[in-house]
């Protein structure tokens, strides 16, 4: 059996807190739930989401189920491209520093 990631600890216990016992949550919720499994989205971004699911048939009348919303944060978790960018630069303190024309520094 293998062991349960971080992502998956933080949504059976958000789970737990916000359906307490139930099998799916309300849309009306989600927005709730993806915060509290630390997936930050603007509201109209979730309004828009919600539509989405409610569209392609992936929710039970008012309701998502746990697997679907499992579904859900893969997904938004994938298309995250703020995490493939670097967040600071890194530069070699041994490097030679040039002064190009027109006032432009290069690192060498």
């Amino acid at each position: 059996m293998h062991s349960k990631t971080e992502f998956q600890e933080k949504l059976d216990i958000a789970w737990e807190e916000t359906v307490s016992g139930q099998g799916s949550l309300p849309l009306a919720d989600v927005k709730q739930m993806l915060d509290e499994v630390g997936i930050k989205l603007p509201n109209h971004r979730v309004r828009d989401i919600v539509q989405d699911i409610k569209n392609e048939g992936e929710t039970e009348g008012d309701f998502l189920v746990k697997s679907g919303f499992e579904k859900l944060c893969l997904t938004l978790t994938e298309e995250d491209v703020a995490k493939t960018f670097k967040t600071s630069k890194q530069h070699d303190k041994n490097a030679e520093k040039i002064e190009g024309e027109m006032g432009a520094k290069h690192t060498v």
